[in-house]
């Protein structure tokens, strides 16, 4: 063995040694440095993503919601489906009460109430005004009604020893009591009533419910009976005082000893007030009741006077009946009457 000491190689002395130590520990560090660096970057691109996801989530929810609401409104045209519109104003709640008042007003609406109408004016005594929200205009012929007259009833007992007396010419039999509608001056629908004989009342009724469907107006419709004074006559002018509208009268006529066709039954005096009794025998005009005095003159044009243009005129001369207006010497512009 050589004693001969090793030679150290050439470039690698001390100095070179620190220097190589250096740029392995700078390299380390450099190393270190971009580990710590790409660590960071990674941490920072998870939350970044975790963040994605969760505005993911609320987009989606929103779109759900979207979708929700677009369900809600497609169900709108589903056949069987009834739309509830919900505003920001309204809570659950109100909406509930509004929709259950509209159902209830829906169900109103598909399933309306007929009217009530009165079946009958049974309940009404001549002179009473008829509640006309309950009048069958489309039907009043069923308001007018004969009724017999028998010993004892209600209307015997009205009539009996007054306008009606036992007699040889007119039994009671031969009578009927009518009770029907009219307007009155006010052109309210009122009860009237009527005692006729029963020769005539099928063209009575037919005369005045024709006058009814025109509106045709009469003041007042009563039994003679009610203004009775103790004799037939001056309870015929009680009648008339007072403008009402009558029919029998067991009473001789007006100036004579003959039973008047009142009597009989076959005799109407309608609005005598505007219609006076009025007598020319004496080339001047005179009448007996004061209050008809502004209707004396026939062309006044005031209303409810009776003239050829009138329509009751020519509604009971259509059912036969002559007009007193028509005799010469005297004139009855109320009265008409059928023999």
């Amino acid at each position: 063995m050589s004693n001969r000491s090793r030679k150290k190689p050439e470039g690698y002395n001390e100095e070179s040694i620190k220097i190589i130590l250096m740029l392995a520990c700078g390299l380390l560090l450099l190393s270190v440095i971009l580990l710590v660096s790409l660590l960071f970057v990674i941490n920072r691109d998870k939350n970044k993503e975790s963040t994605e996801i969760v505005v993911e989530n609320d987009i989606s929810e929103e779109e759900f919601a979207s979708e929700s609401e677009n369900n809600e409104q497609m169900e709108e045209f589903l056949p069987g489906t009834e739309p509830v519109t919900i505003t920001e104003a309204e809570t659950p709640e109100e909406t509930t009460e509004e929709t259950t008042e509209e159902t209830t007003q829906e169900t109103t609406t598909e399933a309306p109430t007929e009217p009530v109408y009165l079946d009958n004016l049974n309940d009404y005594s001549a002179g009473d005004l008829i509640n006309m929200d309950y009048f069958d205009f489309d039907n009043p012929e069923k308001y007018f009604v004969m009724h017999d007259i028998t010993v004892g009833d209600d209307v015997y007992n009205r009539i009996i020893g007054k306008s009606y007396r036992e007699n040889n010419y007119v039994p009671l039999s031969s009578l009927t009591y009518i009770t029907m509608p009219h307007y009155n001056f006010n052109g309210v629908v009122q009860m009237g009533e009527m005692i006729v004989s029963k020769d005539v009342a099928d063209d009575v009724i037919g005369v005045f419910e024709t006058l009814f469907r025109n509106k045709y107006e009469i003041y007042s419709m009563h039994l003679v009976d009610n203004y009775w004074t103790g004799d037939p006559d001056s309870t015929d002018s009680a009648s008339i005082d007072v403008n009402n509208t009558s029919a029998f009268n067991y009473r001789a006529a007006t100036g004579s000893s003959k039973l008047s066709n009142h009597a009989y039954g076959k005799a109407i005096d309608i609005n005598p007030q505007q219609n006076p009794y009025v007598s020319y025998k004496s080339g001047s005009p005179k009448w007996s009741h004061s209050n008809a005095n502004d209707y004396i003159k026939r062309d006044t044009g005031l209303a409810h006077v009776i003239t050829h243009d009138d329509l009751a005129y020519k509604v009971f001369t259509e059912y036969g009946f002559s007009w007193g207006g028509d005799w010469n010497s005297v004139k009855d512009y109320q009265h008409f009457d059928k023999n």
